[in-house]
């Protein structure tokens, strides 16, 4: 494999706007609610349990994400939006959607609740191609 490098500004950018859809996607905007009754949780049971330390892992797996998704594309010799897109929804669903679903139907999920954290991490991840192919 040849790859032609990684642009770290679009790396950190990538990674924070996966977290930025984060914040909006697990708020009471979108999925909140959904989410804390698929995991059978209360606001105040979430707030109780809370770590700052817990936005750290967040930080860094985003920014994994984000670094292995310019990889690929370096890798692949991926150029433009359209490659960012392919690229990440083909890592999306072969190796995320797989993992997260079969995990979530042992633990005896709800599907609700298994969609609501798939389909984030699905367009975080296009996301993440999108603007990764955009500075290419």
């Amino acid at each position: 494999m040849v790859s032609t490098g990684v642009n770290y500004l679009a790396v950190l950018v990538a990674g924070a706007a996966y977290m930025v859809l984060g914040a909006l996607w697990y708020s009471p905007v979108l999925f909140a609610n959904a989410w804390m009754k698929g995991i059978g949780k209360t606001k105040e049971q979430i707030a109780k349990d809370f770590s700052p330390f817990s936005y750290v892992w967040a930080i860094l797996t985003s920014l994994i994400a984000s670094y292995g998704i310019a990889r690929v594309f370096s890798y692949t010799g991926g150029s433009g939006i359209a490659d960012g897109i392919l690229i990440s929804l083909l890592i999306g669903v072969c190796f995320v959607l797989t993992a997260l679903w079969v995990n979530g139907v042992f633990e005896g999920r709800p599907r609700g609740l298994i969609l609501i954290n798939v389909f984030y991490h699905l367009i975080g991840l296009v996301l993440t191609g999108i603007i990764i192919g955009a500075w290419r």
